[in-house]
C-alpha cells in the first residue's frame, strides 16, 4: 500500500482517483465533490508540501508532533491560505470552517511520513524517500491547484509526472536516481 492509500484509509475517505495525464482530470466519469474532493486535492497537496520541504531541507523536525502551531503552516508557510483556498475551490466547499479537515489530513500525513522514516535517517535516506514517493503522489494531484507554482517548484506541476507506462516508468527511475545521488552536498 502506498502512502496516499494509507492516509486515505486511515482517515476514512473514499479511494483517491489518479489524474489522467491526457485530460488533466480525474479518470472516470464521476465528478468528485465535497469531502471526497477535499481528500482528492488535500492529501496529495499536503504530501507534496512535506516532500518539497524535506527535499530542500532534509530535516525531520518539521514532522515532530509536539511543535506549536498549525500543521498546514509548518508545511506551506506563507502559502497556506492560497493553497487552502485552491483546495476549497476544487472541492466546491464554501465553508471555510472545514480547515479542520485539512489540518487533520496534514497531521496524519506528517505522522505517516514520520512512521515511514527512521528518526535517525540521513539526508540521503530522506531525499531517497522523497524521490521514491513523490512520483506516486503526483499521479493523484489535481493540476488545477498549481501547487508547484505556489511552492516555486515547477516539477510538481509538470504533466509528464503523471504519465505511466514503460517509457515513463524508466524516466521516473532515472529522475529518482539523479535526485538521490545528485543531492549529497549541502549548498
Amino acid at each position: 500500500m502506498n502512502i496516499i492509500e494509507t492516509i486515505q484509509k486511515n482517515l476514512g475517505f473514499s479511494a483517491l482517483v489518479k489524474i489522467d495525464p491526457n485530460t488533466q482530470d480525474t479518470q472516470g466519469n464521476d465528478i468528485i465533490i465535497g469531502n471526497d474532493a477535499i481528500a482528492q486535492a488535500g492529501i496529495p497537496a499536503v504530501l507534496l508540501g512535506i516532500y518539497n520541504k524535506l527535499e530542500s531541507n532534509p530535516d525531520l523536525t518539521i514532522l515532530n508532533p509536539g511543535q506549536p502551531g498549525s500543521c498546514l503552516e509548518k508545511i506551506f508557510g506563507k502559502s497556506t491560505d492560497l493553497i487552502v483556498k485552491r483546495i476549497y475551490d476544487y472541492s466546491r466547499i464554501q465553508d471555510m470552517h472545514s480547515i479542520q479537515q485539512l489540518e487533520h489530513i496534514a497531521s496524519e500525513s506528517m505522522r505517516v511520513v514520520r512512521d515511514n522514516l527512521s528518526p535517525t535517517a540521513s539526508e540521503k535516506e530522506i531525499r531517497s524517500f522523497v524521490a521514491k514517493h513523490k512520483t506516486d503522489t503526483l499521479l493523484y494531484l489535481p493540476p488545477v491547484l498549481r501547487i508547484g507554482t505556489i511552492l516555486k517548484n515547477n516539477n510538481l506541476d509538470d504533466q509528464t509526472g503523471k504519465m505511466e507506462g514503460p517509457v515513463s516508468s524508466f524516466m521516473h527511475h532515472i529522475e529518482k536516481t539523479f535526485n538521490t545521488s545528485g543531492n549529497n552536498t549541502k549548498g
